[in-house]
């Protein structure tokens, strides 16, 4: 077997880390955990060593099985993706690193991550293993049979309920040591603003799914009245972030909903090839959903620290 050479190693390294869609998912999921954290201590205080690390654990549990349903949808997508300008990237990575390293690699995320759940179930009870269980299983039949990515709402259901009810609302619990209402009520926050930038992000891809005959929630819609769901469901979050005494959030997410009806206005009319250049170019979901989260966070933490302005 021929060695790799050092330039080799690290075409695949950063191949790894493109199919697992590294740079687009740490920083907004690092911000939902910061945000989770927050709201725990909020209801229950400081938690003890046990409950840091069973949280800890969980988090990264849940970063790994994100992993594994990124990368499953890069091989499944590779087709789709190579006459997509915006994620060619992805299907180049896999084609660097081969299907059947790639599908390894897949297995290597499924096993770690059921691991670190099993870890966490030991110590924090048996429903642990079943949110675990569950984020694997929909991060893969996303892409794979019943494949939600192609089921209409039911995509946006999957994506919202793993970043809100399977990510941010565990954690919170785990911190917390029991489930609250105030716990409960911030994490349909995240999931009205989660709904609106996983949408988005969809209508972006509007043109070359029609084209590879693939059929979402964007396909259907169409690229602006795709925007305008994502503008109200955040505008909803807006206002409920305000009406819980998190101004710095809901100003945050005020903005975003203003950044949602400009790019509207931007795409209404055109058609979808230029409609979904015009988005791919304005809109990121890593940036938009990094600082979503992290402006929540910031309110619980200010709210936690008592630094008055929330």
């Amino acid at each position: 077997m021929a060695r790799l050479t050092a330039r080799q190693f690290v075409s695949r390294l950063r191949a790894v880390a493109v199919v697992s869609r590294l740079s687009a998912t740490a920083g907004y999921n690092v911000a939902s955990v910061l945000l989770a954290v927050g709201l725990g201590v909020r209801v229950g205080g400081w938690p003890g060593a046990t409950g840091r690390w069973v949280a800890v654990g969980y988090a990264a549990a849940t970063m790994v099985a994100k992993f594994q349903a990124s990368v499953a949808d890069a091989i499944h997508d590779r087709a789709v993706d190579a006459t997509n300008p915006e994620k060619d990237v992805i299907a180049s990575a896999v084609g660097r690193l081969g299907v059947g390293r790639t599908w390894w690699l897949l297995g290597g995320y499924l096993v770690t991550a059921l691991a670190l759940y099993a870890v966490v179930a030991a110590v924090a009870g048996w429903w642990v293993l079943l949110a675990g269980v569950a984020v694997i299983v929909l991060g893969f039949t996303y892409s794979y049979p019943p494949r939600f990515k192609e089921r209409g709402v039911w995509n946006h259901v999957v994506t919202t309920g793993v970043d809100a009810g399977l990510l941010v609302l565990p954690v919170a619990v785990l911190i917390a040591g029991r489930l609250a209402p105030a716990i409960l009520v911030a994490v349909g926050v995240v999931a009205c603003y989660s709904f609106g930038y996983h949408v988005l992000h969809q209508a972006a891809d509007v043109h070359f799914d029609r084209q590879a005959g693939v059929e979402t929630f964007a396909t259907g819609l169409g690229v602006a009245a795709t925007v305008a769901v994502g503008a109200i469901a955040t505008a909803a979050a807006a206002g409920f972030s305000f009406a819980l005494g998190y101004p710095i959030a809901a100003v945050a997410l005020g903005g975003v909903t203003a950044f949602y009806v400009d790019v509207y206005y931007s795409v209404q009319g055109a058609d979808p090839a230029s409609a979904s250049r015009e988005l791919s170019d304005r809109f990121n979901i890593a940036w938009i959903a990094t600082a979503a989260n992290g402006a929540l966070a910031v309110s619980i933490w200010w709210h936690v620290l008592g630094i008055g302005l929330r």
